[in-house]
């Protein structure tokens, strides 16, 4: 006897999966700090900055964090096309913090690093360069060909609904910008002689320009909307985000461990404004979709 056919996706499926998607980055940030946590309880200091710790036993959960992190804001589905483009900027250039790590060594390890990231000239050594230019070519490897996927699928979909072949403009525009983007990047790391000692220290300023930007954007839409309570809380962390932001590099008020300080500042605020729209939307079906 022939068996039934296959039962379709219940748009449930779908919130699910956007619950856990948003549910994991905090998740990923809670095993980044727990790891720190641990690497603190053995030494007597902290490093300079949370990226320092990459010379540590962290190593391993600061990159993955960080690479778990940008692919989710990637995958993410911003509700504007402009809160979408920001997400997305955040989500490629977190993995190049991770890969591209600070020449801030710090000195505050449980076990020293060995061979030492540094020579005594101040240049990077050539197992950290090896593992840069490893690293960051494979991002622009897997960029490259998830941008070719993402362009199939979109053709795949239009066909799917029996839609015009042509690629919406907002795909288009993200596409585009992507490749633009992956082709920057190989271009940096060919001829700008400084990417190994500096694409760590501009990559994570734009990581967190984009958050904020994101948040922002998010504050926008809803004071359009007239939706108060939801805008006071957005536009509160933004302006808190963008005030220390300003403050703490110029006052060095955490002294020597002022980044350290901005950094976890900066995502503890985040993380705040992402559990908040967690909440706001957690009841948010999905639209034109019937549960079966």
């Amino acid at each position: 006897m022939a068996g039934k056919p296959a039962r379709p996706l219940k748009s449930q499926d779908a919130i699910k999966t956007y619950r856990y998607l948003r549910i994991g980055i905090i998740g990923a940030v809670v095993l980044l700090a727990a790891s720190i946590g641990i690497e603190r309880s053995k030494v007597s200091c902290w490093q300079t900055s949370i990226s320092a710790y990459y010379y540590t036993p962290v190593r391993a959960v600061f990159v993955g964090t960080l690479i778990a992190v940008g692919l989710s804001l990637i995958v993410y589905k911003g509700r504007t096309p402009l809160e979408d483009i920001c997400l997305n900027f955040a989500g490629m250039f977190a993995p190049v913090v991770a890969v591209a790590p600070t020449t801030d060594v710090g000195r505050c390890w449980s076990i020293a690093p060995t061979p030492l990231p540094v020579e005594n000239d101040g240049s990077l050594a050539t197992w950290v360069v090896t593992n840069i230019h490893n690293n960051f070519y494979a991002l622009l490897i897997a960029g490259a060909i998830g941008l070719g996927v993402s362009l199939i699928l979109a053709v795949v979909v239009k066909r799917s609904i029996r839609a015009p072949l042509q690629v919406d403009r907002g795909t288009r525009l993200s596409l585009l910008v992507t490749a633009l983007v992956l082709l920057f990047g190989w271009w940096l790391i060919k001829n700008w002689s400084d990417f190994n000692t500096r694409a760590h220290g501009y990559a994570a300023v734009l990581f967190f320009v984009f958050l904020i930007g994101a948040i922002v954007v998010k504050s926008i839409e809803h004071w359009r909307r007239r939706n108060q309570a939801w805008f006071r809380i957005y536009a509160t962390v933004a302006a808190v985000m963008i005030l220390g932001a300003a403050l703490m590099p110029t006052t060095r008020v955490f002294g020597e461990h002022t980044v350290f300080a901005l950094e976890a500042y900066e995502i503890t605020l985040f993380a705040v404004y992402w559990i908040a729209q967690t909440a706001e939307n957690w009841d948010e079906g999905v639209v034109g979709s019937e549960e079966q």
